[in-house]
């Protein structure tokens, strides 16, 4: 594991050098890598409760209420009733929220990238598909 005892460290590791990548992108617009996790689940067209949305970006659901409610502050995301049962509130990405996603994303996709190119495709290839299978395990 080159330099790491246990998978738990290397994980650890290969995360914080990922989110590394982003911080520019991400303290510039005074984002978390939270925050970056609920706001790249979301799209402007379908709404996401908000159990969904914790889920979806591996977050306990007081922490994606309280990183949701400082998005909405910030006029990045917003919150409506579903037009089935008004007591259900989804969650979207506003027309603002689109915006800053897609700069954010321009840089993920650089940093894909150039991981990409040092790894080439195959291993790169094989890593993501690692890390899904790893993502996926039932607790």
């Amino acid at each position: 594991m080159s330099g790491y005892s246990t998978l738990h460290g290397a994980l650890r590791s290969a995360e914080r050098n990922w989110v590394g990548q982003l911080e520019s992108a991400l303290t510039a617009d005074n984002l978390t890598a939270d925050h970056w996790a609920i706001l790249s689940q979301l799209s402007t067209d379908d709404g996401v409760t908000m159990s969904e949305l914790a889920a979806h970006a591996r977050l306990a659901p007081s922490s994606a209420t309280r990183h949701a409610d400082h998005l909405a502050e910030r006029g990045l995301i917003f919150r409506v009733a579903a037009t089935d049962d008004r007591r259900r509130i989804l969650i979207g990405l506003s027309s603002l929220g689109a915006k800053l996603v897609g700069r954010i994303r321009a840089q993920e996709q650089y940093a894909e990238e150039e991981l990409r190119g040092r790894l080439g495709a195959r291993r790169y290839t094989d890593l993501v598909a690692a890390l899904s299978v790893i993502a996926e395990l039932e607790d």
